[in-house]
């Protein structure tokens, strides 16, 4: 391990330390199958001065929600048949297992469907959609929202995202109808 090795520490200390066998520290080092437990890396971390970052990721069927297809499928009776509509497009990154809700061509090129049934973190929401629409080389991001009352109480409550979205519901659905660009990013709410 770098990190003990960079500290000057020897296994037998940071063992001690943490109150496990050098050879359990050891096993864990080298990647001993069923050795390295969460627990055990949480204790590990600290002692050689590193700190324990744990993310979770979705994994299996990619459409978890019934609320989410019903949304999508809202939008897709509104925008002409002859478009090209493509749902769960995945990232063109070999590994990346994140996948964009939908993908809608027009002529002037891709645009970029996420859909929210809850808004909830508006930060994580934006972040997640610009590096998707990023990825897949996007034309423009349209954040799909559930028409609820508590998401058009978040969109009232934070103006900004007027800002970041011009492009109003309205708006948008007429230009998809006609089989056009949107003209800027939009938040739809139906």
């Amino acid at each position: 391990m770098r990190a003990r090795a960079a500290a000057g520490l020897s296994r037998r200390e940071l063992a001690q330390r943490i109150g496990v066998s050098k050879q359990t520290w050891a096993r864990a080092e080298r990647g001993d199958p069923g050795t390295l437990t969460l627990d055990l890396a949480a204790r590990m971390a600290p002692a050689v001065g590193l700190e324990l970052a744990v993310s979770l990721y979705p994994n299996g069927d990619p459409v978890r929600d019934r609320g989410h297809l019903a949304l999508l499928a809202r939008l897709r009776a509104r925008i002409p048949v002859a478009l090209r509509w493509r749902v769960e497009v995945p990232m063109p990154i070999v590994g990346d297992l994140r996948s964009g809700d939908a993908l809608v061509t027009v002529p002037e090129g891709d645009i970029l469907i996420e859909a929210e049934t809850r808004l909830d973190d508006l930060q994580a929401i934006e972040r997640k959609g610009a590096a998707k629409a990023r990825d897949l080389d996007a034309l423009r991001l349209v954040v799909l929202v559930a028409d609820t009352r508590h998401n058009r109480r978040v969109v009232q409550d934070h103006p900004e995202l007027r800002q970041r979205f011009p492009i109003d519901t309205r708006t948008c659905l007429a230009r998809l109808a006609r089989g056009v660009d949107p003209g800027g990013d939009a938040l739809v709410i139906l």
